[in-house]
């Protein structure tokens, strides 16, 4: 662990430095690459992965927690047994044959205990990660066992049978037992043996003459809550979990972005650059006044007079970045009445656009865009060309269409009419000579025209603007600090930092082993950091879970003139290095360079590259190149060569 300690002082150290001159970057930038002990601090997904196994192994229960288990278990039995099995006689060999069974049990929980002395170690709060005392904690074991002991005197007293009415000294010298009388000292090996004998004595006894007795009144002890055995998880292993998402399952839009956003190497900057939701709220509702004094429908345009009345609150008029620092105000009364208005702008805003036609809709948008990128030039070639795929966006919009009252509508709906007749096997010659782009093409015009004076409440800045206001209608979103506590509720540096310090203040049973992997995790976090500020750009892990993979790293830098550009490098089990460069620009034109030595593995792309064309055509990207060449070879005209310009990625130094 002092290793680590070491390290990250001396990333800590080149971090300000760096922050101080720039002019050393380069140098620095090729030491960090080239440092062996860095090199080898291993692939993320692992270190989460033993992070996780080492909270999981603090989760067991503690020797005399696993007593408590067996003992309240077989009171429990012994309680819900029906009353024709407590009348049956019970054969001594059962009864022989049980005890073995509850002894050998007990004893292999009990003999751990003469040379452990953890009987006094407390269970963890998740929250806060601090030591508690309340009777609900783990740590009044033999507590629970001293209070079942004492209802069970009670009941045998009352007894009628003889034989258990005897139990009755036995139970209270257990009772006296110094395991149960001194919880915070470690036990004798004779006090252990004492108590494990008795034990064993009175469930034996109990079951032998279950017909005489009344363990009916114990139920709601045995049931209580205060005897789950296992320890709440800490807040940090829910995160780590998502982090460890499989690669298969990442499709969910947005799923890779959070992971990205929230990776810790952004945890300053976010920091900084975080908005008072109220500050949010308010320029929202400027932004949308604009647009609705410009709509022609009375209840969309009256309600710039009700954003006049949010804008004049003292809440808005007052809400500043600058009190996210200050101590939070009581917000209770306010917060009520702001979000009563932005309910009534959303209801507004969704009644009046349901009624609207429905080429007005969103959704209707975003096919007509799909279908305009499918009938791009550039698309309409051997390689790229899908028939099918047209052919179902066409489907998806042929419904909107049917059920649009506008006249240009139907010009549009028999194009796509005609194009859903033509067989899948046409090819993209056939398809071009037919004039089928050109025809769909001026069938669109005429609804696009009229779409483009569509009332301003249909415009694509009333769905942005609705999205800004529906993650902001509620009292916790909207309160000041709630940006802030979403940071460092989510963010994986900020969770390792709390979680350290929570960890180093208790004591829990592997707390070494726990602040290793915390520490090493912690580690390679910084490190990506600060390879991110001297290379300018965003240099991360891969945050999910590959089993085929060994390690890999992420690259994305953007370029003054809008091209974005992003090296993955990854190290396969099975077939060793890969690299793949990719360069975005035109807004949605790419170029992917694909290197590797490994013959079988660029066999496996080259059969699956035309799979990759039709998924990115797919997600309106344009694949305009897709190179498979060997990693050894030089190949000229790369653009990440010959690129020395300053590249903005917003990345913050920690002071």
């Amino acid at each position: 662990m002092s290793k680590s300690k070491d390290l990250k002082a001396i990333i800590s150290s080149l971090l300000n430095q760096s922050a101080k001159s720039s002019e050393s970057d380069k140098i620095l930038l090729q030491l960090l690459k080239s440092n062996p002990t860095l090199k080898e601090l291993g692939n993320v997904s692992t270190t989460i992965k033993d992070l996780l196994n080492s909270f999981k192994s603090s989760l067991e229960p503690m020797p005399m927690q696993k007593i408590l288990n067996k003992f309240i278990s077989d009171m429990k039995r012994l309680s819900d047994m029906p009353n024709s099995d407590k009348d049956k006689p019970t054969s001594k060999t059962s009864s022989t044959q049980q005890t073995q069974g509850l002894a050998k049990s007990l004893k292999s929980i009990i003999e751990p205990l003469a040379t452990q002395s953890i009987l006094n170690k407390v269970a963890i709060d998740a929250s806060t990660g601090k030591n508690q005392t309340t009777p609900t904690t783990l740590q009044n074991a033999q507590t629970e066992i001293k209070e079942t002991l004492k209802s069970i005197l009670n009941i045998v007293e009352k007894s009628p049978s003889i034989p258990l009415k005897s139990l009755n000294v036995e139970i209270k010298n257990l009772i006296k037992n110094e395991v149960l009388t001194n919880p915070s000292t470690a036990p004798t090996t004779q006090s252990l043996a004492k108590l494990s004998k008795g034990m064993q004595n009175i469930i034996n006894s109990l079951e032998t003459n279950l017909k005489d007795v009344d363990l009916s009144s114990l139920k709601e002890r045995l049931n209580s809550p205060v005897l789950d055995k296992a320890r709440t998880p800490f807040p940090i292993e829910k995160v780590l979990k998502e982090f460890l998402t499989d690669v298969k399952l990442l499709g969910n839009e947005g799923a890779l972005k959070s992971k990205i956003t929230d990776s810790g190497i952004f945890l300053e900057s976010k920091l900084k650059n975080a908005q008072n939701p109220q500050v949010e709220l308010k320029e929202t509702l400027k932004s949308l006044q604009l647009v609705v004094e410009k709509s022609s429908i009375y209840p969309v345009k009256a309600l710039s007079k009700h954003i006049d009345t949010m804008l004049a609150s003292d809440t808005l008029k007052n809400a500043s970045n600058t009190t996210l620092t200050q101590a939070p105000i009581d917000e209770k009364k306010a917060l009520p009445q702001l979000l009563k208005g932005i309910e009534k702008v959303i209801e507004t805003l969704q009644t009046n656009i349901k009624a609207g036609d429905e080429t007005t809709s969103k959704g209707f948008h975003t096919l007509l865009e799909k279908l305009e990128h499918k009938m791009q030039p550039k698309l309409l070639t051997p390689e790229n060309f899908k028939l099918p795929s047209i052919q179902e966006t066409l489907q998806q919009l042929l419904p909107m269409l049917d059920k649009s009252s506008l006249p240009e509508a139907k010009g549009l709906l028999d194009a796509l009419v005609k194009i859903l007749k033509i067989t899948p096997s046409t090819s993209v010659e056939q398809f071009v000579n037919k004039k089928v782009p050109q025809e769909l093409q001026n069938a669109m015009q005429p609804l696009k025209a009229v779409m483009s004076k569509a009332d301003s409440l249909f415009s694509k800045d009333i769905g942005l603007i609705l999205n800004k206001l529906d993650a902001l209608n509620s009292a916790q979103k909207l309160s000041s600090q709630h940006n802030i506590k979403e940071i460092l509720s989510n963010d994986l540096k900020a969770i390792l930092l709390k979680t350290s310090s929570d960890i180093s203040q208790s004591s829990i049973p592997n707390q070494a082993d726990i602040l290793k992997n915390l520490d090493k995790l912690s580690l390679q976090v910084d490190y990506y950091q600060l390879m991110s500020h001297l290379s300018n750009s965003s240099s991360l892990y891969l945050p999910f879970s590959w089993d085929a993979l060994e390690q890999g790293n992420i690259d994305i830098r953007k370029q003054d003139d809008e091209k974005f550009y992003c090296d993955i490098e990854l190290k396969l089990k099975e077939y060793g290095d890969l690299s793949l460069k990719l360069v975005l620009y035109e807004k949605n034109n790419i170029n992917i360079k694909i290197l590797s030595d490994n013959k079988e593995l660029k066999e496996i792309i080259k059969n699956n590259i035309a799979s990759l064309r039709s998924a990115l055509i797919e997600s309106n990207i344009v694949p305009r190149e897709i190179r498979l060449t060997d990693a050894t070879k030089r190949v000229p005209s790369s653009p990440y060569e010959n690129s020395s310009e300053e590249i903005n990625v917003g990345f913050e130094i920690k002071a």
